[in-house]
């Protein structure tokens, strides 16, 4: 009769790696967690960067269009990052501030075939909004930061705190509504973000700044059509409301053509800005400008597929487009 011994080598070996990388992780992430995640367990946190890698790894071997990595966020779960970084509120009720326009396509000169608004001066570098469920600030401002340049050259890094602060009709970092961020832009504009800093957290608004930009209102882009954000966004940089449903893919984007799960969006919960649109070969796609930081995703970018679901696009990109005038 033969004995036959099962090793737990393997997974010794396996476990013991996995402990390393964390460990190069925290090295170099370990300080970008929010306070309140830095002195919780590292057992319990080195568990739950565990699963997130397994995760990871196994999505990037199945040969996807676009790929993961282990960033900034690798020890949160799921429900922890929904509740720091997403937006709480941006889908509860319909804000109808911004005028709704349509472009007579039969009667306007076609859009260049690509454009890109970083390659033209009138994109500001990546911003992070850090533990703070602001995205609709931050994607508001990005927006009046590229209209401030196209009206002035001047590429002004403006403040969101102030909408955070002081924009009544939001909730700071619980979440928000852009056309309400822009209808308290055009009534007392912005300050730049060296006047009123960013915090990362709510705080009582301030008075003792100077209006460095302003608006003269805002326009939002007929629903559900691609062909009309095309258009707008040829004008400028265009602000716009996703689904991000698939959670984990999102968080941990890497680069390459990320995609949804499913046309049908009706609720999103995630701000950003589309900042120029292309091609590679047969695809096309938005270039979207996030606000986690410049770890994440292509320095801070993500290209999202264009002219999909019968023009409704993706993630619920054409839902809520709006963009300052």
């Amino acid at each position: 009769m033969s004995t036959v011994v099962c090793s737990s080598f393997p997974n010794t070996i396996i476990e013991t790696a996995l402990k390393d990388r964390y460990k190069k992780w925290l090295g170099r992430y370990g300080n970008l967690r929010p306070s309140n995640m830095r002195n919780m367990d590292l057992k319990s946190r080195f568990e739950i960067y565990k699963h997130n890698i397994q995760f990871i790894d196994k999505f990037n071997s199945e040969n996807h269009s676009f790929t993961l990595i282990d960033n900034q966020f690798a020890d949160m779960t799921n429900k922890e990052f929904k509740a720091t970084y997403l937006n709480h509120e941006i889908a509860e009720k319909p804000i109808k501030y911004c005028e709704v326009v349509s472009v007579n396509i039969s009667q306007v000169k076609p859009p260049p075939a690509s454009l890109d608004w970083r390659k033209k001066g009138a994109v500001t570098s990546v911003k992070d909004q850090k533990y703070c469920g602001s995205c609709w600030a931050f994607s508001t401002v990005a927006t009046v930061e590229s209209l401030t340049f196209l009206k002035t050259k001047q590429l002004l890094n403006l403040s969101e705190q102030q909408l955070v602060d002081c924009d009544d009709g939001s909730y700071g970092c619980y979440g928000g509504y852009k056309q309400k961020a822009f209808e308290y832009i055009d009534k007392f504009g912005l300050a730049t973000s060296d006047d009123y800093p960013y915090t990362a957290k709510n705080g009582t608004c301030k008075s003792n700044f100077q209006i460095a930009a302003n608006i003269d209102g805002c326009k939002s882009v007929e629903p559900r059509s691609e062909e009309q954000l095309l258009y707008a966004v040829a004008k400028g940089p265009v602000s716009v409301s996703i689904n991000v449903d698939l959670i984990k893919q999102y968080r941990f984007y890497h680069g390459g053509m990320y995609s949804c799960s499913k046309c049908e969006v009706h609720k999103t919960n995630h701000a950003v800005v589309v900042v120029g649109y292309g091609h590679d070969g047969s695809s096309e796609y938005w270039i979207i400008k996030n606000s986690w930081g410049e770890n994440w995703g292509d320095d801070g970018y993500m290209m999202m597929p264009r002219n999909v679901c019968d023009g409704q696009g993706t993630c619920g990109i054409t839902e809520h487009p709006s963009y300052p005038i």
